[in-house]
């Protein structure tokens, strides 16, 4: 009798955990919080004001200053473009797609996509960290070999999208080079809002050199970029509705003034703020 009462628990204990294991083992994965993708201004930004010249053939009228912040936001588009022009289109298409649920806290948004007559498919995945961030990294292939896809970039996001860190790449003779350090931050009751790179490609001429790009639209001059370089700081300001704006560098003008253009991009006297 007392043999067959052991052996009843052992039967009872082993059916507890074998149905505890069942349980657990079946029991589907339970994501955390869903990230949201940040939007565009926090990785791409915006040359659009500052995308061409004008034109110079009125009579009587320069353009000098306009024309002087134009060719020192030129590198920075430049670069940008080249870096991200890519990427940029994916990323667009993304913001209106839904991510797939791949489990352990990891989302997955694909996107299939032409640029320069050839077929790309770009992978977007998003990795919870905490309660307060998540992790991002696009990979880019060409649609005909999948497998040798190129890593453009990774950052770190706040879930409430008041900040964002990210780290740029190039490829190199089949390596990865980090070409661009960004950093951005957002604040939705001022509406205020600054995005930074950092060129650190290594071995360059300008390399340790950034671009703040900053809007505040309690400003007269709503907008701004300081340009730092190796030798020199640049202070742009503008007006985003006019286009009006001036700019500002002692090591150029000889001078600590600001000079201006007005909404046609034409020198003008400065107007007293």
């Amino acid at each position: 009798m007392k043999r067959y009462l052991i052996t009843s628990r052992t039967v009872v204990y082993l059916l507890i955990i074998s149905l505890t294991f069942f349980n657990t083992s079946c029991k589907k994965d339970k994501a955390g919080e869903k990230p949201e993708l940040p939007p565009e201004e926090s990785l791409f930004m915006d040359f659009s004001d500052f995308d061409s010249r004008p034109d110079q053939k009125s009579k009587g009228t320069t353009y000098n200053n306009f024309v002087y912040s134009y060719l020192n936001v030129v590198f920075w588009n430049t670069v940008s473009t080249a870096s991200l022009a890519v990427p940029a289109i994916a990323y667009g298409h993304m913001l209106n797609q839904n991510a797939r649920y791949l489990g352990d806290n990891v989302w997955e948004w694909v996107d299939y996509f032409t640029y320069v007559q050839t077929d790309y498919v770009a992978t977007l995945t998003a990795t919870r960290l905490n309660n307060e961030e998540f992790s991002m990294e696009m990979v880019i292939a060409e649609e005909s070999n999948p497998e040798a896809g190129f890593k453009w970039f990774e950052g770190i996001v706040r879930y409430d999208h008041t900040s964002a860190t990210w780290d740029i790449y190039k490829y190199d003779g089949g390596s990865p080079v980090k070409i661009l350090e960004v950093d951005w931050t957002r604040d939705y009751e001022d509406d205020t809002s600054s995005l930074t790179y950092i060129y650190v490609e290594p071995g360059q001429a300008e390399t340790g050199s950034s671009i703040n790009f900053g809007i505040d639209p309690s400003l007269d001059y709503n907008a701004w970029y300081t340009i730092s370089l190796s030798t020199e700081t640049i202070e742009i300001q503008w007006d985003r509705a006019t286009k009006a704006g001036r700019v500002r560098n002692p090591d150029y003008f000889s001078d600590n003034n600001w000079h201006c253009w007005d909404a046609y991009l034409a020198d003008i006297e400065c107007p007293v703020l």
